[in-house]
């Protein structure tokens, strides 16, 4: 046997041995195991776009930078936790058993046509390519699984969950929905309506002023004032022009100084038993002159003070465009009085 023959003969068994090896690897990716997770390929920083269906309401996630907003809600921006938990949750969903195929199987498990539960998830890239398409159906009545179905893969099976799948749906829910959240600590002074709450110096406690001799500061309801600030959220949000609430009239009004010399404005109005907050941040300083000799803890410190004056800046180039509905909890705080803030001594 010649060398071009054997080598004929190699290549063939080569070539042989490189499709077997194929489709035995194509046969067991196709092959189901239980405890296999559901979207193994999955990668969520790549994912740009969610769109989840429920019913009749549709939520649309869409990634600016690294930032998630919500279509349905004007944009507003949405709380990064919620986008990557949603995600995270669909990532650990693990499979029990591959149920079946066919139209009968589908009706009975609500994935087609769906019913009132059923979910449809699709996730698409920065280049508007889908990466997934999904379909929660029934939840599995004598455990924790559900049944659900890849939509974006051919002749894919129905499977059961190795537990319950319960995922946030609803547009609002995705919101971030904190405005603020600054400590009573950093707070050097509030002025409201008919009173003024500060301290003396950076170290000293807040405290009622010009309190009349014969009554004393409540301090159950200084404290409420004094802690405006902290996890400061709201209900719903508007656009500042939206013809729902237009007209409104703003108020009451309540200044917050904090003493790193920036302050936020908030002001409310009411519509029946509905309270609704517009919040604006402002900073002493917006320039700083620096000389040659300039020492370097002043350096830092003028540094610090122009950092805070652009966050000031970007808190108003967002806020500026938003009204926000808040609870009768937060209202009622601001609505109080100075009569409110003191007591029979």
């Amino acid at each position: 046997m010649n060398t071009n023959v054997k080598l004929t003969i190699a290549l063939v068994l080569l070539l042989a041995g490189s499709l077997w090896a194929y489709a035995d690897s194509v046969s067991r990716g196709d092959r189901f195991q239980r405890g296999q997770t559901f979207l193994p390929n999955l990668t969520p920083d790549e994912v740009s776009l969610i769109e989840i269906t429920k019913g009749d309401e549709t939520t649309t996630l869409e990634r600016h930078d690294s930032d998630f907003t919500v279509a349905e809600l004007n944009d507003y921006v949405a709380k990064n936790e919620s986008v990557n938990r949603f995600l995270n949750d669909l990532l650990k969903i693990g499979l029990e058993k591959e149920i079946g195929r066919g139209e009968s199987l589908e009706a009975e498990l609500e994935i087609e046509p769906p019913g009132e539960e059923t979910v449809e998830i699709a996730l698409s890239n920065a280049s508007d390519q889908e990466m997934v398409r999904i379909r929660l159906g029934k939840n599995f009545p004598e455990g924790r699984g559900r049944y659900l179905k890849r939509l974006d893969v051919d002749e894919s099976a129905i499977y059961l969950s190795s537990e319950g799948v319960h995922l946030t749906t609803s547009a609002d829910s995705f919101l971030q929905k904190e405005i603020l959240d600054l400590s009573r600590s950093e707070v050097l002074r509030i002025e409201g309506g008919d009173f003024t709450i500060s301290a003396e110096d950076l170290e000293s406690p807040l405290r009622l002023s010009d309190i009349p001799a014969s009554k004393k500061e409540k301090t159950v309801e200084t404290n409420k004032i004094t802690s405006i600030l902290e996890r400061l959220t709201f209900d719903k949000v508007y656009l500042a022009d939206n013809s729902e609430i237009r007209g409104l009239l703003f108020d009451r009004r309540l200044v917050v100084r904090l003493k790193d010399g920036s302050s936020y404005t908030l002001v409310l109005a009411e519509d029946g038993e509905r309270s609704f907050l517009r919040v604006r941040g402002s900073h002493e300083v917006s320039r700083v002159e620096i000389a040659a000799d300039t020492p370097e803890a002043e350096l830092r410190e003028k540094a610090d003070q122009l950092i805070r004056s652009e966050e000031i800046r970007t808190f108003n180039s967002f806020h500026d465009s938003w009204i926000y509905e808040v609870s009768s909890y937060t209202a009622d705080k601001l609505k109080l009085s100075k009569s409110d803030l003191t007591e029979d001594a």
